[in-house]
């Protein structure tokens, strides 16, 4: 008996949280993705990370970001944007001898990626 009393008294002591739900997850996710976004560029304009780090954090934006518009092409546009701007700090970044120049040309590479997506109306 003492051992079903205090079972009981843990399972009350520590209530189960409720599992969030789907639109929750879509939402905290877009969230994350945009917390950590400018935190990435922000490295990368110090020197401290690569614009592929930038681009991935990006792209993960993006998927959140369509995940939860459902059909709604502006966050492809705001990718794009943000690809854009990425390849003129890496070209002067390239320019200033900060960063390799291989790694300029692969910001361009994303940025023209992000206009297909756009012109194409979806992304991969």
């Amino acid at each position: 008996m003492k051992l079903l009393v205090v079972a009981l008294a843990l399972a009350f002591a520590h209530p189960v949280l409720a599992k969030p739900t789907q639109a929750e997850l879509r939402t905290d996710r877009a969230e994350m993705a945009a917390k950590v976004f400018p935190l990435v560029l922000a490295s990368f304009e110090a020197g401290k990370a690569t614009p592929e780090a930038v681009y991935q954090w990006s792209v993960r934006w993006l998927d959140a970001d369509l995940d939860r518009a459902k059909g709604k092409s502006t966050p492809l546009a705001d990718h794009a944007a943000r690809m854009f701007a990425l390849e003129a700090e890496a070209k002067k970044q390239v320019a200033a001898g900060i960063l390799q120049a291989l790694k300029g040309e692969a910001s361009t590479y994303y940025r023209i990626e992000a206009e297909l997506w756009v012109a194409r109306g979806k992304p991969h």
